[in-house]
């Protein structure tokens, strides 16, 4: 047979599952997407932000005027920065909750003589007598504010003219809300309850954390929301949800928010204007009273609570609704989805199954594209546009959850990037306990591929709109420089002053004449490469005897960028197997590559059937 022409194409995407052999998927790549069913390299990555303390485990960002406000969680601290257009980052502020106690007054309004006779907190005396009129007003309230402050029964107080402040002795929010009550002779007093209790950030490796952004109604103020859980190891777990929250641009230190009477906050938070929606174990899903989303126990007032299922809540997020049934949510559960849509009324909102003996991988492994919802279950991939079901998945599924670090799968996160119609899932592989590699499905090549993740790995992140990019957080540093890199930045790796080349390759499916019946090998002479192209690039023949043989690799041919001499327009080589596959590859500074239409000249070679 002379020797002939063929496009050295293949289907678009990665295929891991099955033989190579017996896919028409490239079969090997990494750092490469798909784009016109063709390769192409994935953009570089910069780093933005290189001091944060601890490894984020979530990660949001809200954009306003040309700033992007950024907030990383961690097991011990929560920060802040900004970045603005160009991609410089400010300091860091520290804005982890601290443990604040409750205060009430006492304001001594009038009266010149007689005496502060009582105060109670709660229904409890904590003064230890009557404090008789002395001189004035404000030196009756000194002498009563050391008085409770000797009496020492829980609380302390100060006096700044007649108004007497007391303070709780216990930091935290368990005192908000009780009631201050005094009593006196001949002098008149009012009395403001126990408020402004805030509980401190519960420190545990295993903290999850996740924001939304709501404005509140009442205070004119657009807050930022964070939720905080040691969910990291076990989505299940029950223990010590947290709700934070504070302005959205600002730098203090984030305030609690207090949950009614049996309620928890294991899941997380969402953002259903204008309620603040909370959910957790035992299937609880509560909401805030309308336009205060701060205000989650006021029971009477609007707020409001339901257990909807018997398992945990893990994933909360909006959904589309009609009129009369806005604002809706969607809600992922152990072991079903859950619709909730508004009712007015006494009820608020009601809750439906849609569907049962679902599941989901982690709480990060939702994304909502375009109002299409995609998860990582424990088993498969699915979707919601109405009904749920199956995403299919022939290329990756095994490779995906066989590789799995099962022990660590709360930590998958995924992110969606539209320019490229993507949906990544990062996971930790093999026996890594961060996040190591991804899965990509490309929702209009409707295809799978896989990458590893730069320098380690990444942490946290999302898809941000201002620099049309996804933001994530870095794996790999010591206390106080854990970087944060915007991604489809240029084509290479910049990390400050440093620049570093990306790798890239990608390798063809399998082309052999076996399959047409003819028992003989297959010679390649000649490429010629068709790139959109910056940087050299190198080509290798690989391949096998057989299906079981060993695999073979040919040295590297180079071809540059532009071909300055006939000899560089083509690459010459003598190469032939009898299932023969060709590699391409990109790692250079500056290096990039979009591929076209490349032509191969094959014919036939030995029959070797033993490699």
């Amino acid at each position: 047979m002379p020797e002939a022409t063929v496009v050295l194409r293949s289907e678009p995407g990665i295929k891991r599952d099955g033989t190579k052999f017996e896919g028409n998927n490239y079969t090997d790549g990494q750092w490469v997407r798909f784009q016109r069913g063709l390769p192409r390299k994935i953009g570089g990555y910069k780093s933005t932000q290189k001091y944060l303390t601890e490894q984020s485990s979530g990660f949001s960002t809200f954009t306003q005027q040309r700033c992007v406000y950024c907030h990383s969680g961690s097991a011990n601290t929560l920060e802040r920065f900004t970045i603005d257009n160009t991609g410089n980052s400010s300091i860091i502020s520290d804005r982890t909750p601290l443990a604040i106690a409750a205060t009430g007054t006492v304001t001594l309004a009038s009266g010149a003589s007689g005496s502060v006779d009582s105060i109670t907190v709660d229904g409890v005396e904590i003064m230890s007598g009557a404090e008789a009129f002395d001189t004035d007003l404000p030196t009756t309230a000194t002498n009563v504010a050391d008085n409770i402050t000797a009496a020492a029964l829980g609380y302390s107080a100060t006096a700044v003219g007649a108004v007497i402040t007391i303070e709780a002795d216990t930091a935290g929010m368990t005192q908000n809300g009780l009631v201050v009550v005094s009593t006196a002779t001949t002098i008149t007093t009012s009395d403001t309850d126990m408020a402004g209790g805030s509980d401190a950030l519960i420190d545990s490796d295993e903290n999850m954390w996740m924001f939304d952004y709501q404005y509140d109604s009442s205070t004119s103020q657009n807050y930022m929301f964070a939720h905080v859980a040691p969910n990291l190891s076990c989505i299940s777990n029950s223990q010590n949800g947290q709700i934070f929250f504070g302005e959205v641009l600002g730098t203090d230190p984030l305030t609690s928010v207090q949950l009614p009477p049996d309620a928890n906050a294991t899941g997380g938070v969402v953002s259903l204007h204008p309620y603040l929606v909370y959910y957790g174990t035992d299937g609880i899903v509560g909401w805030s009273k309308a336009g205060e989303p701060t205000n989650l126990t006021d029971l009477s007032g609007g707020a409001g609570l339901a257990r909807v299922w018997g398992s945990k809540i893990i994933k909360g997020m909006s959904l589309r609704a009609g009129a009369g049934s806005a604002p809706a949510g969607i809600f992922w559960a152990w072991d079903a989805v859950i619709r909730m849509t508004f009712t007015g009324g006494t009820t608020v909102f009601q809750f439906d199954v849609i569907a049962s003996d679902t599941s989901l991988i982690s709480p990060n492994a939702v994304v909502d594209y375009d109002g299409v919802y995609f998860w990582a279950g424990v088993d498969r991939f699915l979707m919601f546009n109405g009904v749920v079901r199956e995403v299919p998945n022939v290329m990756n599924l095994n490779w995906f959850f066989d590789g799995l670090n099962q022990r660590q799968r709360a930590k998958v996160f995924a992110f969606k990037n539209p320019r490229y119609g993507e949906i990544w899932w990062c996971y930790p592989r093999g026996k890594a306990e961060e996040c190591t590699h991804a899965v990509v499905y490309n929702v209009r090549e409707n295809s799978w591929y896989d990458t590893e993740l730069p320098n380690g790995g990444r942490a946290s992140g999302q898809f941000n709109n201002s620099f049309a990019a996804p933001m994530l957080t870095g794996t790999q540093g010591t206390s106080g420089d854990y970087r944060v890199w915007v991604h489809e930045h240029g084509v290479d790796e910049i990390d400050g002053p440093t620049i570093n080349p990306i790798r890239s390759y990608f390798e063809t499916a399998d082309l052999s004449s076996l399959v047409q019946g003819q028992n003989a090998g297959m010679r390649i002479s000649r490429i010629e490469p068709d790139f959109v192209q910056s940087g050299p690039m190198s080509v290798q023949v690989a391949g096998r005897a057989n299906a079981r043989a060993q695999e073979v690799y040919s040295s590297n041919f180079t071809f540059p960028e532009s071909a300055s001499t006939p000899a560089e327009q083509i690459v010459m080589m003598k190469e032939q197997r009898r299932e023969l596959r060709v590699r391409f590859e990109s790692n250079a500074v500056n290096g990039d590559y979009q591929m076209g239409q490349i032509i191969g000249h094959v014919g036939p070679a030995d029959k070797t059937v033993l490699g």
